[in-house]
């Protein structure tokens, strides 16, 4: 619900060419998402003190482990890095405001990656959510009656 209220307010700024205020916006809702995912994996919603960062870390220390098979199939290790360096650069970009006059393309670039990066990771999360729930649905079904079974009742 709250990406669904998000993505109009980031798509505004970006119209208006609020930039700084579309990246907190597009940070906001990564992190929801990626929260969501390790939600789905885990079974355990990510602590209120886990960040993007810690989420991230966290994200791909599950994909290395490679403790859930559809997490692996369906996002890349270059994503989740992307992802970092995405909230890297965008981190730079808010210190050196503090220091020193940042231009707008500068930003502007930031938000465009930033962008493609969550039109990614959103692509790579509906095949995930189609996959668990394919599994969930195969896990869930009454086990088929072998013909041995059937004979005894």
């Amino acid at each position: 619900k709250a990406i669904k209220r998000l993505l109009p307010k980031a798509g505004l700024a970006l119209k208006n060419g609020f930039y700084l205020e579309t990246s907190w916006i597009l940070s906001s809702i990564i992190e929801l998402k990626i929260r969501r995912i390790l939600t789905l994996i885990t079974n355990e919603k990510p602590g209120l003190s886990m960040g993007l960062d810690k989420c991230l870390r966290r994200f791909k220390g599950l994909h290395i482990k490679g403790s859930h098979p559809l997490l692996v199939k369906h996002f890349e290790i270059r994503l989740i890095d992307d992802l970092r360096v995405w909230k890297n650069r965008r981190n730079s970009i808010y210190q050196d405001m503090t220091i020193i006059h940042v231009r707008p393309g500068r930003i502007k670039r930031m938000v465009e990656e930033g962008i493609v990066l969550h039109q990614e990771l959103n692509s790579a999360l509906k095949n995930f959510k189609k996959d668990l729930k394919q599994v969930s649905i195969k896990n869930t079904a009454l086990p088929v009656e072998t013909n041995e079974q059937a004979a005894r009742n």
